[in-house]
């Protein structure tokens, strides 16, 4: 599937992860946006004036989780912006409470594959709501 021109916001806070994500999600065509935390990424959201297509979050950041800040964007934007939660937490209660949330869960270490499969079937709604 063709991901060429989705912008994906991603969250994590080590900067090896977001240069890593960037060079894997430019390669595939993708816009990137990149943040450490919350803070950054909502700052990141006004300043562009436009949502991503998807959010790629990871479960431990900083000052919260990738939870959190998700549905704070959610909020703070009214937008219910597919998201994907990044996490080697494996525990029933992290993935339960993702799902209630409607956020998607990958497993560390990624798997560029699974990844793609799931930014395919972001793209593929957002051209079935068009």
């Amino acid at each position: 599937a063709q991901l060429d021109g989705l912008t994906i916001l991603v969250i994590d806070n080590d900067a090896a992860i977001l240069d890593g994500m960037r060079t894997l999600l430019t390669g595939w065509r993708c816009t990137v946006l990149t943040a450490s935390g919350g803070k950054e990424a909502a700052a990141a959201l006004k300043a562009r004036g436009a949502m991503p297509d998807a959010i790629l979050a990871d479960y431990h950041l900083d000052e919260s989780n990738g939870i959190d800040v998700v549905v704070k964007l959610r909020w703070t934007f009214g937008n219910d912006i597919p998201a994907v939660l990044v996490t080697a937490d494996r525990s029933p209660p992290v993935r339960d409470r993702a799902a209630e949330k409607g956020i998607d869960v990958l497993h560390k270490p990624v798997k560029p594959a699974a990844l793609r499969a799931l930014l395919a079937q972001v793209r593929s709604r957002r051209q079935a709501a068009e």
